[in-house]
């Protein structure tokens, strides 16, 4: 028996009639790998201009089928949702570390369940009274960088994120160098077992195991302390999450409850600080910006920490945090396996394909984005709102789009608030050798420095 599909065009059409996607071209041997490796943002960007909506990339013995752009956004997020899988890529990385069935790693009913709990307690509205409190944890790490004569801007604002995420969700705070070793551990493991470009015998070396250990250790406390603050009555966002595993303890396992613990460090942490490094370096390389962000800036914290409204009324520095996502996407793409046979723009995907989304494909599109290449913070002000679109997906689309997309666009403008208020900010490098490097997600290069001097108590 065929098997018979349904076209993005509402036709059936028999799969033994589509043709597969259309091979990158790329050099021999190496196939498509220098422009992965070197700069998969772009390499992304000029196959999408020249090979259109679906399109296979191959390197390093690996084969992946793009879909990109709105189209693929919406086929994801609606009619085609089905046919991806998480669990192929993430599967073997939750079973090495002991959390099969953590929200990341699961499709299905499982996945749901925990995305259920989840939402509403990472919403912004969650955190709307603890807005001062959370100020006051970015003021404490201003106060210790202004004793410092540089800062590499990469460190500073991981920092910032750390010292906010650990306090705000999971209630202690890690230091640096351990939720250093915590991320390092993961992406290792992700290296091996998910992107496979590298072998399993990376994991046994000297320094992955001592992060290995670092991470079971501030895991293992974390959960201990949330456990006694859960007996005593507490109500925090762990708290919470740990009761709603427990209620099915056919699905979820000890080593689950702690990969909610590592949760906010690996999924949130890169991405919030990275997209923060790009707007400091979008305002030092423009003063007339600078100025305009911080005058707007100023007038909200004039009479104290913002409320979550005047946060969000703040047109210019929200303006700026979207137009940095757009141009500069920390999260560009998502990686999936085919969990079935399915056709796409007329093109055959078969079950067990190794998938991409490339979800920010039209960002930088014209008939989306007028002059697109153009930095313009006015985009996403009324009557404009170019962010309401499916083509703009900094937070990626479908069942598997960021939990945390909320609670960033809360994180963001107000640690930059909080930065321009307290702090004068100087380049202590050259900004024009500061580049955009992938670790495998964008962030920018060590070199980055600033300098802070103290503008307010």
């Amino acid at each position: 028996m065929i098997f018979v599909e349904k076209r993005l065009d509402g036709r059936d059409e028999s799969s033994a009639t589509l043709r597969r996607a259309p091979l990158v071209k790329g050099f021999p041997v190496l196939e498509s790998a220098p422009g992965l490796l070197g700069d998969p943002l772009q390499f992304m960007r000029d196959a999408y201009l020249r090979y259109g909506s679906i399109f296979r990339v191959r390197a390093l013995n690996r084969e992946y089928t793009v879909l990109a752009g709105v189209e693929a956004n919406r086929f994801v997020a609606g009619e085609g949702k089905h046919c991806f899988s998480v669990e192929s890529f993430w599967g073997k990385v939750g079973e090495h570390m002991g959390c099969p069935h953590m929200v990341a790693m699961v499709d299905g009913d499982i996945h749901k369940y925990q995305r259920k709990v989840m939402a509403p307690l990472l919403a912004q509205q969650a955190f709307s009274e603890q807005i001062p409190r959370m100020a006051d944890n970015v003021d404490s790490v201003l106060n210790q960088a202004l004793g410092s004569r540089q800062q590499k801007v990469d460190h500073l604002m991981r920092l910032m994120v750390s010292n906010q995420l650990s306090e705000l969700l999971l209630g202690r705070k890690a230091s640096a160098d351990h939720v250093k070793a915590m991320i390092y551990a993961f992406n290792m493991v992700t290296r091996v077992y998910a992107i496979r470009s590298m072998p399993q015998a990376m994991l046994y070396s000297p320094r992955v195991q001592w992060a290995k250990w670092i991470t079971n250790r501030e895991l293992r406390l974390t959960l201990k302390r949330s456990r006694r603050r859960q007996a005593a009555g507490g109500t925090g966002y762990l708290e919470h999450i740990l009761a709603a595993l427990d209620a099915r303890p056919d699905w979820f396992g000890e080593g689950d409850k702690l990969g909610h613990a590592l949760l906010p460090y690996v999924a949130a942490l890169d991405t919030i600080a990275s997209t923060k490094g790009f707007m400091l370096r979008r305002l030092l390389a423009d003063p007339a910006l600078y100025r305009c962000v911080q005058q707007e800036v100023d007038q909200a914290f004039a009479g104290g920490i913002p409320d979550l409204e005047t946060l969000k009324a703040m047109a210019s520095l929200n303006g700026l945090c979207r137009e940095v996502m757009r141009l500069e996407p920390a999260a560009f793409g998502m990686l999936r396996s085919a969990a079935c046979d399915f056709a796409f723009k007329g093109y055959h995907v078969s079950a067990g394909d190794e998938l991409m989304v490339f979800t920010t494909a039209d960002h930088m599109n014209p008939e989306f984005f007028p002059d697109p290449y153009c930095f313009d913070m006015t985009r996403y002000s009324a009557p404009r709102l170019e962010h309401k679109q499916s083509a703009y997906a900094p937070f990626g689309k479908g069942p598997h789009n960021c939990l945390g997309a909320s609670l960033t666009e809360l994180i963001l403008p107000l640690h930059m608030g909080v930065l321009l208020h307290r702090v004068l900010v100087k380049p202590a490098c050259d900004l024009n050798k500061v580049r955009m490097v992938f670790r495998p997600a964008p962030v920018l290069s060590e070199n980055f420095k600033v300098s802070l001097s103290r503008r307010r108590p």
